[in-house]
């Protein structure tokens, strides 16, 4: 490459900037314009958008042992059942959705389905994450224990028929033990102590023992294993939404944009009224 064409690069270069430079100097007045009509925009958005407040809730599910031979229990309702289960705009009762403020809303019921948030923690399977929204702290808060009270009385529902086939089964047992033993003492005074039907029974005895212990556990324990908060509501006093500061800069930067396409377009114009004499 010569010497001369090293210097038009250059020029072109040089000429460039300087009409990038002067594009700027002429548009940026308008630019600013469009800024500040962008910041407005923002700062009106946020005057007239309600703020949203979010609760936060662990909820770990009721459990239930419905056998002997599994004493940790399982869940009443899998977490995804129940995630599954709240989402029907049916599941919520009149008084849950007054807590949380849609009574009013022609839509309510579908409007609260939609507003809240069940999710299943990572590595977690008898827990569920709830989320809920207000326009307040305190509406946020409510409705998370609206729910959460919603959720413990229909899990408690679903719980009651294994709770009373224990109780059933444990009368059984019971009039089966007292026989039992009732039979045993019967062949102790015969003499009859070392015959099949007497060590039967007798192991029948200890069975009986160890269910009738297991039965009593699982009446005895039903309101343990219930519905539960893994920790009190959280409502933080902050608004999620509408976010302040990211409103405002981009209503700023959206407005410097437009504000340059404007006037890039501008002088778009001009050229091409220049470039065919004024007759466009």
């Amino acid at each position: 490459m010569n010497l001369e064409s090293q210097n038009n690069i250059l020029s072109q270069d040089e000429i460039s900037l300087i009409d990038m430079l002067s594009f700027l100097k002429g548009a940026y007045k308008t630019i600013l314009v469009f800024g500040a009509l962008g910041f407005s925009t923002a700062i009106a958005y946020l005057a007239i958008t309600p703020l949203q407040y979010e609760a936060t809730v662990q909820i770990a599910v009721a459990n239930y042992s419905a056998s002997v031979n599994n004493p940790a229990g399982s869940n009443i309702e899998d977490p995804a059942l129940l995630i599954a289960r709240i989402s029907s705009p049916t599941s919520f009762s009149p008084e849950t959705i007054a807590a949380c403020g849609f009574q009013d809303q022609e839509n309510g019921v579908s409007a609260l389905s939609k507003s809240i948030k069940l999710t299943i923690p990572k590595g977690v399977n008898n827990v569920v994450e709830l989320k809920t929204y207000g326009g307040t702290a305190q509406v946020a808060r409510e409705c998370a224990a609206a729910i959460f009270n919603l959720i413990k009385t229909t899990q408690a529902q679903i719980m009651a028929p294994y709770i009373e086939e224990a109780k059933v089964k444990l009368v059984d047992d019971e009039d089966r033990l007292q026989k039992a033993k009732e039979l045993v003492a019967r062949s102790d005074k015969s003499g009859a102590a070392m015959s099949a039907s007497y060590l039967s029974t007798r192991d029948e005895i200890r069975y009986l023992l160890d269910e009738i212990t297991a039965l009593k556990n699982i009446v005895a324990s039903n309101q343990s294993r219930a519905t539960r908060m893994v920790a009190p509501i959280f409502a933080n006093g902050i608004p999620i939404a509408p976010k302040k500061y990211m409103v405002l800069a981009g209503g700023l930067l959206g407005g410097i944009f437009l504000g340059f396409l404007v006037a890039l377009a501008q002088q778009l114009v001009f050229k091409l009224k220049s470039a065919f004499g004024g007759t466009l």
